[in-house]
């Protein structure tokens, strides 16, 4: 099909994080702000001239290089102004993709861990959102495996606070190092979600193995699954995740530059969806592995051989898979009729 296409595609994105959306230009600007030389508190790309607008390191060294250059950038974000202008300019660059409907993954835990007060946190985001009401997201309350999980029974109460004054928070995550904690620590995570009325869309399968997966299947019956590419490496595990009708949440650049995947060629899309597991296709990180989901929805175009009619498929999966309320769910699949007839 013709790429340029894509442009005008009506999009939906279910797996992309919110401080992972900062832009190196941007979380340089607030440190300068604040009389700090981005040098010292942000970790760039060290091969990028002076002149040169500032990036973050590209591919890199491993998942731990990027967590640590993600928590310094997000650590940037120091003020309620500060993270009302991160979303309301994440909510401009999804606005201008075409993208109807995103779940943005938010960790607040860490905020609240720097000194925030949580409604300070609700307020700013809902400000950001109301800036920019051409687009509609719903936030993802994630927690971090590693920080252990009274964090997750932390991050559970600041869910319900934030769903008392109204935020659009639609499920819990979990995310972090695979393998740091058992996942059957985590599994009051269900029964939490279940009584908030929430989904659960934990990672598994991103850097840790098929067991991850399983482990995360059995123990927290998720909604959807975060990455889940390790399903690829296990014939019993691919059969019960197409059977079962498991949805994974897909990132290939974001596999290939944190070196999971050798490139976009050896990713395992094609093969999860040739066995039939239900894909859908993200960003994860935009400015941190140089992509947008328009690029995203382009390789896919490419490594699945996707025409017009399986392209717009792709996206009612997303946005049938989504927590977005029904209305808008209707608008979407709307909207993608009207795409699809506009040969």
């Amino acid at each position: 099909m013709d790429i340029s296409r894509i442009a005008t595609l009506p999009k939906v994105e279910l797996h992309v994080h919110l401080e992972g959306t900062i832009a190196a230009a941007t979380a340089a600007a607030l440190a300068r702000g604040r009389g700090e030389d981005p040098a010292s508190v942000l970790v760039l790309d060290a091969a990028a001239d002076a002149a040169t607008e500032p990036r973050y390191p590209h591919p890199f060294r491993d998942f731990l290089h990027f967590v640590e250059t993600f928590l310094a950038s997000s650590a940037q974000v120091r003020t309620p102004a500060d993270l009302a202008t991160v979303t309301e300019a994440f909510a401009a660059a999804q606005a201008a993709q075409g993208v109807r409907w995103s779940e943005t993954t938010f960790t607040a835990v860490t905020m609240e861990q720097r000194g925030w007060e949580p409604r300070a946190l609700w307020e700013a985001l809902a400000a950001g959102l109301a800036a920019r009401p051409d687009t509609d997201v719903g936030f993802i309350l994630d927690t971090p495996r590693d920080l252990g999980v009274d964090v997750a029974r932390r991050a559970v109460e600041l869910a319900r606070d934030a769903l008392g004054v109204g935020l659009p928070v639609v499920a819990l995550g979990l995310t972090g190092v695979e393998g740091a904690v058992p996942v059957s620590e985590f599994a009051f995570l269900r029964s939490a979600a279940d009584e908030l009325g929430i989904g659960l869309v934990p990672h598994a399968g991103e850097t840790g193995g098929p067991d991850v997966v399983r482990d995360s299947l059995d123990l927290l019956r998720p909604d959807r699954i975060g990455h889940g590419i390790a399903t690829a490496q296990d014939a019993d595990l691919l059969a019960r995740a197409a059977g079962e009708g498991v949805v994974l949440e897909v990132c290939p650049t974001s596999n290939v530059t944190l070196g999971l995947v050798g490139s976009l060629d050896e990713h395992p899309i094609r093969r999860l969806r040739d066995a039939g597991v239900a894909l859908t296709v993200n960003s994860d990180d935009p400015p941190f592995f140089a992509t947008t989901l328009s690029d995203e929805l382009a390789h896919a175009v490419r490594l699945l051989d996707l025409d017009a009619p399986r392209l717009a498929a792709l996206q009612r999966r997303a946005i049938d898979a989504s927590f977005a309320p029904a209305e808008l769910r209707a608008d979407v699949h709307t909207a993608l009729d009207a795409w699809l007839a506009d040969e």
